[in-house]
Order: C-alpha cells, then sequence, then structure tokens
C-alpha cells in the first residue's frame, strides 16, 4: 500500500473510495506481476496469469467498495459522536461556570416551554387525539335542527321511524342521561349519573368491555330483566373492583338491577357511572309524545359511506316525516357531524386562541435567552477569536455554540414539563364542568415528544444568531486590544432588534389579555333577570318506583319546602322539575293551550 495512504483524513466521499480501490487492485495485481516476470514469465503473459490466479476482479471490486463505503460511513458516526461528547462535556462546565446566567435563562425558558406543554396538552387531549374507539372517523352524532338551525334533540318516535328508514349507518344507539340512587352495596346511599342507551350501544362503539357484556336485543323491551353496565371507575371505587360483581344484583332507585358489564375507561358520548337500556314502555311509544324531544342520538356509518351522504339521507329521511306528520314535525330538519367535531364545539376556537398565545409567550422567553447569549458571547470574543487563529473553522464554533444552547433550552424543557404537569392540574381542576373530553387531558407520551421538541427548537432558535454572529471574530482587534473592537457596534445593534421584537410580542400579548379581561369583566356584570345573591341550589333525584307518580311527587317537594322555610335564615324557597336556573338540564315538549294553535317541537323550552 503506497505510504500517502497514512496520512488520508477518516472521512472519504464515494468517488475518492473507488479510487483507492482501484488503486489498492491494481498495486496487487502489479505485485504478482512483477513476481512472476522475476521468475521468467513474459510481461505480457505474466499480466494474463495474474488477472487469471486474482479471479473475478469486477465482482472483487464492488465487494470492496461496499465493505469500505461502510467503513467510511462507521467512521462518520464515530467522529461525529466524539464530537458531540465533546461538546456537551464543554458546554456543560461553560454553563457551570455562569451558574447566574444559567439559572435565569433555565427558569425564562421554563415558564415558555411549561406554559406551552400546558396548553398543548389541553388542544390535544380534547381536539388532536382521536376517540378511543375503533374507526372513530365513523362514529358521527345526528340530531334534528331547531328553527334557528342550532342542534337539537329527538322524539322517540321520530328517532325510531329515522332508524327504521336510514341505510347510511352500520348501528345507531339513542342515549339520555339521568340521575339515580344507588343503595345498599356496603355504603352510603349516593346519586351518580346514569345513561340510558339503546342496547345496540356498546356494539355500535366496538370498544370492548373491561368484564362482561354489552346489552343484548330486547333487553329495551317493558318486561325485560333489569340490568346495568357499570363503569371501571365505579366498579373500583364502589365495589373495589370485585369479580365476583358480574351477576350480582345492585338497587337502582330501589329496584333490583343485574350488573352483566364493566365499561372500560371510555366515558363517551356523556361523563356516567353506569349504564342502562332505554325502556319502550307503551307510554313512551304513545304517538301523543312525537313532539316530545329530548334524547340524543349516536351512529356508525356503514363501510364506505361518507358524511354527505349520510346527511343527504337524513334530509331526506326528515323531509318525510314532516309530510308524514305535519301537526308534530312541520318544518322539521336533520343534520349529522362526525362525533368529534360535535363533541369540541365551540371549545375549538377559544382553545387555538389560547394556544396562539402561549405561543407568543414562548417567543418572548426565546428573545430574552437570545439578548442574554448574545451578551455572553460578547465576553467570550477573546476566547472564540484564539479558537479560530489556531485553525477551528466557522461551521466547528457554530456547532459548539449551538451545543450551549440547545443544553440550556433541554434543561429549561425539563423543567417546564415538570412546571407543565402542576399547570395542567391545575387547568383541568378549573376547566367548566361541561368541557368535552376534559377526563383525558393529561401529560402523555405525545405531550412529552411535544415538549422535546418544542424544547430542541428553541434551543436552535434562540441560539442560531448569537452563534453566527459570535462565529465571525474580528482577530486583529481582538487579538491586539483584547476587547470588542469594532464589532461592539454591530452587537449593540443585534441586541437593540431584539429588544424591539420582545417588545412588539409584548405588546400584542398585554392587547389581547386586555381584551379578554373586559370580555370577561362584561360577563361577570351580565344581568341574570334575578338577585343570585345569597341564593343556592341543588338537584333532587327521588327513588322510582316510589315517586313515580306526578301526586307522590308533588307530596315529597310540598313537604321538602316547608320544612326549608323553617330553617332560620331562608327567606324564600322554589322548585323547578327542569333544572336549575340558567342549568343545561332539561327537556323539551310540546303541549297545546285551548284556543291557541299548536306548539311545534323546539319551539319553547319548557
Amino acid at each position: 500500500m503506497p505510504g500517502r495512504r497514512l496520512f488520508r483524513f477518516p472521512w472519504r466521499t464515494s468517488a475518492q473510495v473507488a479510487a483507492d480501490v482501484d488503486e489498492e487492485l491494481r498495486f496487487h495485481l502489479e505485485m504478482v506481476e512483477r513476481e512472476l516476470v522475476e521468475e521468467g514469465w513474459p510481461e505480457e503473459g505474466a499480466r494474463l496469469e495474474a488477472a487469471r490466479r486474482f479471479g473475478d476482479l469486477e465482482a472483487t471490486r464492488k465487494v470492496c467498495r461496499r465493505l469500505d463505503l461502510s467503513k467510511e460511513k462507521q467512521m462518520k458516526w464515530i467522529k461525529a459522536l466524539e464530537e458531540l461528547g465533546q461538546d456537551l462535556r464543554f458546554a456543560l462546565r461553560q454553563l457551570a461556570k455562569s451558574p447566574g446566567f444559567t439559572l435565569i435563562a433555565i427558569l425564562t425558558l421554563a415558564l415558555g416551554v411549561g406554559a406551552t406543554t400546558a396548553i398543548f396538552s389541553v388542544v390535544n387531549g380534547i381536539l388532536l387525539r382521536p376517540l378511543p374507539f375503533p374507526e372513530p372517523e365513523r362514529l358521527v352524532r345526528v340530531y334534528p335542527l331547531f328553527k334557528d338551525g342550532r342542534p337539537g334533540y329527538f322524539s322517540l318516535l321520530n328517532y325510531l321511524d329515522w332508524r327504521k328508514q336510514s341505510r347510511t349507518v352500520e348501528a345507531a344507539s339513542l342515549f339520555d342521561t339521568s340521575s339515580v340512587n344507588l343503595t345498599g352495596a356496603g355504603g352510603e346511599p349516593e346519586r351518580l349519573r346514569g345513561g340510558i342507551v339503546s342496547p345496540e350501544f356498546f356494539s355500535l362503539l366496538k370498544a370492548p368491555l373491561r368484564a362482561g357484556r354489552g346489552f343484548a336485543a330486547g333487553e329495551d323491551k317493558p318486561g325485560a330483566a333489569k340490568v346495568v353496565v357499570l363503569t371501571e371507575e365505579l366498579w373500583k371505587r364502589r365495589f373495589g373492583g370485585d369479580p365476583g360483581l358480574l351477576g350480582r344484583t345492585v338497587d337502582l332507585d330501589g329496584t333490583p338491577y343485574t350488573v352483566i358489564g364493566i365499561a372500560g375507561r371510555n366515558r363517551w358520548p356523556a361523563i356516567v357511572d353506569l349504564w342502562v337500556p332505554f325502556e319502550l314502555t307503551k307510554e313512551r311509544l304513545d304517538p301523543a309524545n312525537r313532539g316530545a324531544i329530548y334524547l340524543a342520538g349516536v351512529a356508525r356509518l356503514a363501510p364506505g359511506v361518507t358524511l354527505e351522504r349520510a346527511r343527504a339521507e337524513a334530509r331526506a329521511i326528515a323531509a318525510r316525516l314532516a309530510a308524514q306528520y305535519p301537526e308534530k314535525n312541520t318544518g322539521y330538519r336533520m343534520d349529522m357531524a362526525g362525533m368529534q367535531t360535535f363533541m369540541v364545539g365551540d371549545v375549538r376556537t377559544p382553545l387555538l386562541v389560547l394556544m396562539g398565545a402561549v405561543l407568543f409567550v414562548l417567543l418572548i422567553a426565546c428573545v430574552n435567552v437570545a439578548n442574554l447569549l448574545l451578551v455572553r458571547a460578547s465576553g467570550r470574543e477573546s476566547e472564540l477569536a484564539v479558537r479560530t487563529a489556531l485553525g477551528a473553522g466557522r461551521t466547528r464554533i457554530v456547532r459548539q455554540l449551538l451545543t450551549e444552547s440547545v443544553v440550556l433550552a433541554l434543561l429549561g424543557g425539563a423543567a417546564g414539563a415538570a412546571l407543565a404537569v402542576w399547570a395542567t392540574r391545575a387547568l383541568v381542576a378549573l376547566a367548566p364542568e361541561k368541557t368535552p373530553r376534559l377526563h383525558e387531558v393529561g401529560i402523555d407520551a405525545p405531550v412529552l415528544l411535544f415538549t422535546l421538541a418544542v424544547s430542541l427548537g428553541t434551543g436552535i432558535l434562540f441560539g442560531l444568531a448569537p452563534a453566527l454572529r459570535a462565529s465571525r471574530p474580528d482577530l486583529s482587534s481582538v487579538l491586539k486590544e483584547g476587547t470588542r473592537g469594532s464589532r461592539g457596534r454591530l452587537a449593540v445593534q443585534a441586541r437593540s432588534v431584539l429588544v424591539v421584537a420582545e417588545t412588539a410580542l409584548a405588546v400584542v400579548l398585554l392587547a389581547g389579555a386586555g381584551l379578554l379581561l373586559r370580555s370577561f369583566g362584561e360577563l361577570l356584570h351580565v344581568d341574570p333577570g334575578f338577585d343570585p345573591k345569597n341564593a343556592i341550589s341543588f338537584n333532587l333525584s327521588p327513588p322510582s318506583p316510589k315517586y313515580d307518580e306526578d301526586a307522590q311527587l308533588r307530596s315529597l317537594a310540598n313537604e321538602l319546602m316547608e320544612r326549608l322555610q323553617s330553617v332560620p335564615g331562608v327567606e324564600a324557597v322554589g322548585a323547578s322539575a327542569f333544572g336549575q336556573p340558567l342549568g343545561s338540564e332539561g327537556f323539551w315538549l310540546s303541549f297545546d293551550v285551548e284556543g291557541r294553535p299548536e306548539a311545534r317541537p323546539g319551539e319553547e323550552p319548557a
């Protein structure tokens, strides 16, 4: 092998590898040919004999090139890792030498990254994460429309007619919610939130239960055995996760229900504690109740059916129902929406605005740290000038400085992630109870990956400009005078630009915060139409069948109001059968007033 091969750099291009292999093979053939000539072979014969003894030259050349290229790639990785290790060790030493600067930068980044991570965890849990069911894109919410276009509710008869005529859905279920009283079960009576659904509900979701089974066909018929599916949370909290609970009974509103299944953690489409079948009683199927609208509908589209096609079919069915039952369905309309889109509703825009606001906060943090790095780089000009004079290239210096900023960003990101855990819990605790999918918000793997990406991105963002500026020192000025020389003015200009950018971002944030505070203040001063001072409200769920009759309910309400009225300090007592004032509970009924036109479903809430 020629001596000059010993002095090659440890990395070569593909062309250099090919040339070296060809030179190596040619050198080997020449050595064999020279030995044959010394043995008395003629030159031409020696050349042919050397090639014959060598074998397939082209195949050998390909193998050698492949092996050399693989070795070069391995050496490049080894060299890169060695340099990265050097950069990391040097960066940690530099940061340790300036604990004040390091602490301020980490805290600044922790605030920006922590706020961004906390809000992203909410956005991810509510907006981005798909519903936890197989093929969630096929799940839709189907609903009639009020006159103003708002999503409304089904009457039972209209729902059954739609389900019978629909050909675009694979399965569908109505659902409603109600309060039930759990008694016995080895504890104090407890008021629970129950979901009331069609037997198809669990097969519609296609999500396996934790244990047992879902509802079967016919379990919604009058006289069928009373069955219930408990949520996993209730099963563990009230029954200690007892696997022998299946097949036993629990008392709900004084009626025994057989536990047939334990549902998983996917509490959807409402946050409830248990599920029971919606019973198709004779009273509910009375044609006079077609105007009683209080039921929601959910469906799974048939394979290959688009949402637009299903919506068109629903509108056509609604038109037929309007024509068939004009006394109750005049102007009847229906529509559909993807379940996830429907659930988030009006929450999407505020969350995206909030996400944009915290990104501004993160940018301000980046600008602050970039300003700090510029000041710090000005004090290191002598060091960088010496390294440049000793042969360090600009790329090598930029990489070293970027490594320092990325290490700083990762430390700030780690602190921000810890802060985000607390902030996320606070956001969930302060969020309105009706916020959709709130129970799915948390710090999980995607959120941590987002934090890592944000940390790396911010490290490059705030470190790139100072690194590029610091990597071009004025050698003559710095080495002769030991000062910043002519670069002082440029550094001051760069810091001025960063200050202007930071001020602009802060003004935008302050303006937005001021508008939000003003809107919040206006909401606090909206007149609700009554004096809420010293007023309290609560819900009462009397057990059935003990209080099924109107007379029994009236008697209970009158007795309760009399006792409350006698409590010292109580000035007035009232009761409502349709939920608390300004609450979301309630349902809509159509009713006729003698001497007036017939009411239409959805026109007035009762």
